[in-house]
């Protein structure tokens, strides 16, 4: 049966066409610039039926070694970007959300891939042996695969262990007016109206366990922080991350005293999206380990390919702390922005964290 994929999936085998055919990758800087930095690729490694491990040699060549340490085939580096370069250009034409490409699945075939999404149970979507110029070592790293030639991919998902629970305070709310809210369609407007009702929301409680314990794993403060930052983010039709912060340290719930309230507050968040970016998940306890342990890989829209490698912890930090935003989760499938009275009497309404990328 053909293979069939999204532009993101594609995206994926583009990355190692590319790769393999300049044999290096450029290091970003957080407006996904290339720059000068670069790292040689030793080997990438590959597995699927079988493991396979692709090594550039000297002769400019692609030598592709199976899990037995049998050569399976060689081809040249240049015939990795000419391929690279025919998939780029489906994927860019490409109308449909799935879809089909022939030519790149017959060459696929020579080189040992048969799956568009090498198996993972984690956030690594390639493994990547490359040289540190600077530190002069080679390590086996898994990053993840980030590409800007579809639509936007998230960072952190939705789900019911994403709720975060408000208390309704400032007005007692009839059965008759928590109807007529919860009618309006529109999230913005049916907090406008929660407001104009004379309401305010104060954070309660996460509903989930796990997730809590997470995000306490990072900070105790962590829980109130992101409750205030989904606060804010309520008041405005799209937010990025680091706007919806800059609010709440203007407001600065946690007091700080020191002399920059902005540090503080993005040195807090951008904790939360590199544990989320490389490993930790909603609903699976965190044990503070990294997955993806090499970093980002991203295929921007022009093709070129940029890598935020982890030892550059700080520039891996800023590209996602400038490029993503957070995004509002379906309303009938997680229990999200209705108002409901508990058994106690207290209403309550439910904001849900979802931080996808800008592009």
């Amino acid at each position: 049966m053909a293979l069939s994929g999204n532009k993101g999936e594609w995206s994926e085998i583009y990355a190692l066409f590319k790769l393999l055919g300049e044999g290096k990758v450029h290091a970003g800087d957080a407006q996904m610039n290339k720059l000068n930095l670069y790292y040689p690729i030793i080997s990438i490694i590959r597995e699927e039926a079988k493991r396979y491990e692709y090594k550039p040699d000297v002769s400019q060549n692609i030598v592709v070694v199976d899990e037995e340490g049998v050569e399976y085939a060689r081809i040249s580096m240049d015939k990795f970007l000419q391929e690279s370069a025919t998939l780029l250009s489906e994927i860019k034409m490409a109308k449909k959300s799935a879809f089909e490409i022939p030519a790149t699945e017959t060459f696929m075939g020579t080189i040992g891939c048969t799956k568009l999404k090498a198996p993972s149970q984690n956030k690594a979507d390639i493994h990547i042996v490359i040289h540190d110029l600077r530190t002069t070592s080679s390590h086996l790293l898994g990053f993840s695969i980030k590409s800007q030639l579809g639509s936007a991919s998230t960072l952190l998902n939705a789900g019911m262990p994403t709720n975060f629970r408000y208390k309704v305070c400032g007005a007692a709310l009839t059965d008759g007016q928590i109807q007529e809210i919860n009618a309006v369609s529109g999230h913005l407007e049916r907090m406008q109206a929660i407001y104009k009702a004379g309401c305010q929301l104060e954070y309660d409680d996460m509903e989930h366990e796990t997730f809590k314990n997470n995000l306490v794993f990072l900070d105790c403060m962590m829980p109130q922080l992101i409750a205030d930052c989904l606060l804010v983010d309520s008041l405005y039709p799209v937010a990025s991350v680091k706007e919806v912060v800059n609010v709440v340290a203007k407001r600065n719930p946690m007091n700080y005293s020191g002399n920059n309230k902005e540090l503080f507050y993005e040195h807090k968040m951008k904790m939360l999206l590199l544990d989320a970016a490389l490993g930790m998940t909603p609903a699976k306890e965190w044990d503070g380990r990294y997955d993806a342990n090499g970093g980002y890989i991203v295929v921007r829209k022009d093709g070129e390919i940029v890598c935020y490698h982890f030892y550059n912890r700080n520039d891996v930090e800023d590209y996602l702390y400038m490029n993503t935003r957070f995004e509002r989760a379906s309303r009938s499938r997680y229990q999200y922005g209705s108002l409901y009275r508990a058994e106690n009497g207290q209403v309550y309404i439910r904001l849900n964290l979802q931080i996808r990328f800008k592009q």
